[in-house]
């Protein structure tokens, strides 16, 4: 009961207090406020100290979280122009991420938080207390982005608004306790010309020599729901499994047509989903049909379509099957 109390007491003062401090533009009332929502970057960066307030709160002793931040506000209101405004939100960042005050940031680093068919890696260099430089490469699907630029720190973090050819795409580098860093970028807004096709460089970032992510199998992408079922149709694609992991950059159910009870999911390669695709088809007996698109190699802007099942004695495609395949071929 006691704990069902706390409960209700924490969700009470965050509901309460969490509001205070986000800016509601709609309702900005104060010359700071409007600086504030006329100002992408501070715009930006408002949101983003706001979503990491809500995770703190969640994370740590609320009262302390509350505190910091009511302080904190009290100095970001008391500011006069933009660059105040700027370097007062990188302050609120750093407290709330409790940045260590040494970092070493030279290195190559690899966003482990990306998902299949995505990714980020990050080439750090000619560090020092102040600045660094970067290179960094972006890819989701079959798009991808080269960034570079030089990075000033400041309470601990890397902020840069001057990528080369990026205009005034904002990067935000912050190094964490864990050792790990964490990159946010302005990507819906100042960026998102420089990373196109729902390219982001933003996630989870580790350093090492090469990718330290695991191998994407279908189980871990979660095309099958058991070990079991990815075995049997590893077996049954053979040397095509890869492909088929390949294709799942963009996975979605879709409906069986065939009102067998199965599950149907569509499998794509962003940007080139009319030349990578797959259609996965199961029941929970175990039955799979399964259909991959891939380039035909030996012919110029042709696509090649293979088929393969467990119920080797049908002589009919499913439905289900036969109307995605039909889309291909018209």
């Amino acid at each position: 009961m006691k704990q069902v109390q706390r409960s209700i007491l924490f969700i009470a003062v965050i509901s309460c207090v969490f509001p205070v401090l986000a800016i509601d533009c709609d309702k900005a009332s104060s010359i700071v406020e409007n600086t504030i929502c006329d100002t992408p970057q501070l715009f930006w960066l408002d949101g983003l100290l706001n979503e990491t307030y809500r995770k703190t709160m969640m994370a740590e002793e609320t009262n302390s979280a509350v505190q910091r931040m009511q302080l904190w506000q009290r100095s970001r209101d008391a500011c006069t122009t933009n660059r105040c405004l700027r370097w007062a939100y990188l302050q609120g960042l750093s407290e709330l991420y409790h940045v260590p005050e040494t970092f070493s940031w030279n290195g190559v680093w690899w966003n482990t938080s990306a998902t299949n068919g995505n990714g980020g890696k990050i080439t750090i260099s000619n560090a020092n207390e102040w600045a660094f430089d970067f290179t960094g490469q972006v890819w989701s699907g079959v798009y991808k982005s080269t960034l570079r630029g030089n990075v000033r720190i400041y309470k601990g973090q890397g902020f840069t608004d001057r990528i080369a050819w990026g205009g005034k795409c904002t990067v935000l580098f912050i190094p964490r306790q864990d050792g790990k860093l964490e990159i946010n970028s302005d990507k819906m807004g100042s960026c998102k010309l420089l990373m196109p096709g729902n390219m982001s460089i933003d996630g989870e970032y580790e350093k090492a020599v090469s990718d330290p992510r695991p191998a994407a199998t279908l189980l871990s992408l979660g095309v099958f729901p058991s070990q079991t079922l990815d075995d049997r149709f590893r077996q049954l694609a053979d040397k095509d499994y890869q492909q088929y992991v390949r294709v799942a950059n963009n996975v979605r159910y879709v409906e069986d047509q065939d009102d067998m009870g199965a599950t149907v999911l569509i499998l794509s390669l962003k940007g080139a989903a009319n030349r990578y695709a797959a259609i996965v088809m199961y029941t929970s007996t175990g039955k799979i049909w399964a259909m991959l698109v891939t380039p035909d190699d030996s012919q110029e802007n042709s696509i090649q379509l293979s088929y393969i099942t467990t119920e080797k004695g049908e002589t009919t495609l499913p439905k289900t099957l036969t109307n995605w395949r039909n889309l291909f071929l018209n």
